[in-house]
């Protein structure tokens, strides 16, 4: 049987330190798959700033000491990049002060093609920033109509440029697949014009059409719907065997990178790390205990951060279960003995819940880790699910 081949390189280490995710909650407009909390009235950035920076001071001692330098920080959304350049740098101005920035921590900020012109890119180069997550979607003009994008395919190309003349170096993409009007050769011409450029990192996401969307409303009036599970598996492998062609590592699900250079702030999610969400609707976790900013712009902007912050002290099990979650969508999979050390009484219904999937090849072992085969990786999901303790 062909086996995956990045899923036997397992001999990647990886040792990232705590994380800040920044949370900005603004779009021009919504897209038709975006299920994300986010706000269209962006004309509150300037009251949202302050309470931002507020929050940032207010939390300063939420890491544990064993997390205390931060390695990486992350502008998501929304879209960061309706933020100005000066108030990028305030946020950044108040981490550097409050908080343990290591000298050689990856900033990283999502951005949309149409928002982006030379001169934000030098002043986001200037400002501190060293990695770029670029919006594109896809590189066809249809696709992005129908998604509700806002830019286009020749918007997308230039950007590109652009992005590497500013003299940004690590610069990655976000690809979505499986849409429903569109097939495998679109798909793979997608991949053909992303190998034109040097970039370093893609995300690919298969479209899942979520409730409270448009795309979501349209499936329940029987105008659009998923592709069948047989189309699913066949463009997760060409997008893998083509992305692995073109020098990429297929180091999580929906991940690769080129060079060694994963994204620090996912890959200390996927290994449990502590990290710090600020902004509505921002997660955050200290190695116990979950937060969450309340998804409520109003009242975040009127209120702050406190009067809507929930909690939840994770049990035994929660802690088992995301483990098993986070390292089995990855190529290095999980370490049993390790698994074992931490949780001593929950491994021994989950040795003999593994040697079933081992024995029909869904799963692999080698070195005491297991992880996912060829047959196995498209499906691990569902496997993580079997195998989680209630």
């Amino acid at each position: 049987m062909a086996r995956l081949s990045v899923v036997f390189c397992i001999d990647v280490i990886f040792i990232f330190m705590a994380g800040i995710y920044i949370h900005v909650p603004f779009c021009k407009t919504r897209c038709h798959y975006c299920d994300f909390f986010k706000s269209t009235k962006v004309q509150f950035r300037n009251q949202f700033l302050g309470q931002l920076l507020k929050e940032l001071e207010n939390r300063r001692k939420f890491f544990p000491e064993s997390d205390k330098i931060i390695e990486s920080v992350y502008f998501g959304g929304g879209t960061p990049s309706l933020l100005d350049v000066d108030q990028l740098k305030k946020v950044l101005a108040v981490i550097r002060k409050e908080y343990s920035l290591d000298n050689g921590a990856e900033l990283t900020i999502e951005v949309n093609p149409d928002d982006l012109d030379p001169d934000y890119l030098e002043g986001l180069k200037k400002t501190g920033f060293n990695r770029i997550s670029l919006g594109i979607q896809s590189f066809f003009d249809e696709d992005l109509k129908r998604m509700g994008r806002r830019h286009n395919a020749d918007q997308s190309r230039k950007v590109i440029d652009q992005t590497f003349d500013a003299g940004f170096k690590n610069v990655g993409i976000d690809l979505i697949y499986g849409l429903p009007w569109s097939d495998q050769e679109k798909f793979l011409e997608n991949l053909k014009i992303m190998n034109q450029y040097p970039l370093k990192h893609l995300s690919a996401y298969h479209l899942t059409i979520e409730p409270g969307t448009q795309f979501g409303r349209d499936k329940k009036r029987k105008k659009l719907s998923e592709i069948e599970e047989e189309q699913s598996e066949q463009l997760f492998w060409l997008l893998h065997d083509e992305a692995e062609k073109m020098g990429f590592d297929h180091y999580e699900i929906s991940n690769f990178c080129r060079d060694e250079l994963y994204s620090r702030h996912n890959t200390s999610y996927w290994i449990g790390k502590s990290y710090l969400g600020v902004g509505p609707g921002a997660h955050s976790f200290d190695g116990i205990r979950r937060f969450w900013n309340k998804s409520d712009l109003h009242q975040y902007l009127h209120c702050g951060y406190q009067k809507g912050i929930g909690e939840e002290i994770l049990s035994e099990n929660d802690r088992f279960n995301e483990r098993l979650m986070l390292g089995l969508r990855t190529k290095k999979g999980i370490d049993l003995f390790d698994l074992k050390n931490i949780h001593p009484g929950l491994t021994d219904r989950l040795e003999k819940n593994i040697q079933k999937w081992i024995d029909r090849d869904f799963l692999m072992q080698s070195g005491g880790r297991i992880f996912g085969s060829r047959k196995g990786w498209f499906l691990i999901d569902g496997i993580i699910e079997d195998l989680f303790e209630v």
